[in-house]
C-alpha cells in the first residue's frame, strides 16, 4: 500500500503529459492541415484564446486553439481548431478601420508567452506567434507579424526588446534589497556578530511542521504580494514573478540572521553562564533541565575538551532572548580554548 500510495501521484502525472502531448499533437496536425492549402499566400502560424480564458485560473494550457492568419488581400482570415471540441472556426476581419492591439505578456496567465488583441466580426480575440513556450522567440515572431502584418501599429522600444530591469525604479529597489539582505546575512552571521544559534536550535526549528506551515504561507503571500507591487510598477509578468521569487527567497535565507540579531537587540546582547555536563568528548547536556537549555556538541574542538574527564561540570555562555534563541557567546566562550590551540601549534574550527 505504501508503495502504491508514493507510486500514484507520478503515475498521474505522467498520465497528464501524455494527455497534453496526444492533445497538442492532435491540434498540430490540424493546424498542418490548414497550412496545406495556403501555397503561396502569406500566412503566420498562431495560437488563439478568447479574453475570457484568462480570467480562468485553472487551466492546463495557455492557449484555446492553434490556428493561421492569412493575409488575404483586402482583409486577414483566422483559421484554426478549438482545442477543447475541435471544432474549426474562420473569421474574416477587413483591413479597412482593423483596430489591433499589443499586449505582451500583462500577467502569469497569460503563460510566458507574448500576446495581441485583435477585433474581429465575431467578437475580440487575442493571439500569439505560434513559437512554443519561450518568451523571448514568442515577442521576437510576434513583433515579426506586427511589423509584416500591421505596419502602422507603432512598436514601443519595450515591445521590441527584453525588459530593462536597470530602468524601473521598482525592480532597481528589488535588486538592492535582495543585495542588501544578502550582504547582512553573511556579514552578520560571520563577521560582525560574534552569537551562534546552536545546532540543536536550528535543527528543532528545521524539524517543527509549525515552521514549514508558517514559512510556507509567509512565503506564499510575499510572493504574491511583491508580484502584485512589480506589476503595479509596469514590469512585465514574467519579470515580476522572476523578481518576486528571488526576493521571497533571499527573505527566507536571510529569515534566521534577522531573528539572531533582533533577539540580540532585545535582549540588550548579555550572554549568562549556564552549568552544563561534558558527556563523552564534545558533547554536553545541561544541568538544569527545567529551564529549555539546548544540548551542545563541539566535534572540532575534541583535543581540548579531552583535558577534562567525562562528566565534567564546565560553565558555557549563553544568551537567551525574548524570541527564545539561545545563541552561544563566542566572545567569552573562544578565548580559552583558543589559547589552548595556539600553544599547541593548531586552529580548531569555530564549532
Amino acid at each position: 500500500m505504501k508503495n502504491l500510495a508514493f507510486a500514484l501521484p507520478h503515475l498521474l502525472l505522467v498520465a497528464l503529459a501524455l494527455w497534453m502531448y496526444v492533445r497538442i499533437r492532435a491540434m498540430k496536425q490540424r493546424q498542418d492541415a490548414l497550412v496545406k492549402d495556403l501555397k503561396g499566400r502569406h500566412y503566420w502560424r498562431i495560437n488563439l484564446a478568447r479574453p475570457a480564458f484568462f480570467g480562468r485560473w485553472i487551466r492546463l494550457m495557455a492557449f484555446e486553439a492553434k490556428g493561421v492568419l492569412i493575409d488575404d488581400g483586402e482583409v486577414f482570415r483566422i483559421r484554426g481548431h478549438w482545442a477543447k471540441t475541435g471544432k474549426a472556426f474562420e473569421s474574416v476581419v477587413p483591413k479597412q478601420g482593423l483596430k489591433v492591439e499589443w499586449l505582451g505578456n500583462p500577467s502569469i496567465r497569460t503563460g510566458n508567452i507574448h500576446w495581441a488583441r485583435l477585433d474581429t466580426p465575431k467578437g475580440q480575440v487575442l493571439f500569439t506567434a505560434d513559437t512554443g513556450w519561450s518568451a523571448g522567440p514568442s515577442r521576437e515572431a510576434l513583433c515579426d507579424i506586427f511589423r509584416s502584418a500591421f505596419p502602422d501599429y507603432p512598436l514601443d522600444e519595450e515591445n521590441t526588446h527584453d525588459f530593462a530591469l536597470e530602468k524601473n525604479p521598482r525592480s532597481l529597489g528589488a535588486t538592492a534589497v535582495f543585495l542588501g539582505l544578502m550582504l547582512f546575512a553573511l556579514l552578520d552571521s560571520f563577521v560582525f556578530s560574534s552569537y551562534e544559534l546552536t545546532d540543536a536550535q536550528i535543527f528543532s526549528i528545521l524539524r517543527s511542521p509549525l515552521t514549514w506551515l508558517g514559512a510556507s504561507v509567509g512565503l506564499a503571500a510575499l510572493v504574491a504580494l511583491c508580484y502584485r507591487f512589480f506589476a503595479a510598477g509596469r514590469i512585465p509578468a514574467r519579470e515580476s514573478l522572476a523578481l518576486a521569487l528571488m526576493l521571497s527567497a533571499m527573505s527566507a535565507a536571510a529569515a534566521l540572521p534577522v531573528l539572531k540579531r533582533v533577539d540580540q537587540m532585545l535582549a540588550g546582547s548579555v550572554s549568562e553562564d549556564h552549568a552544563y555536563r561534558l558527556s563523552g568528548t564534545y558533547r554536553f547536556e545541561p544541568i538544569d533541565t527545567t529551564r529549555g537549555l539546548p544540548p551542545l556538541k563541539f566535534p572540532r574542538m575534541q583535543d581540548y575538551w579531552q583535558q577534562w574527564p567525562d562528566g565534567s561540570e564546565h560553565r558555557i555562555p549563553l544568551m537567551h532572548g525574548p524570541l527564545g534563541l539561545w545563541q552561544l557567546d563566542h566572545a567569552k566562550f573562544d578565548p580559552p580554548i583558543v589559547a589552548f590551540y595556539e600553544k599547541n601549534s593548531g586552529k580548531p574550527g569555530k564549532r
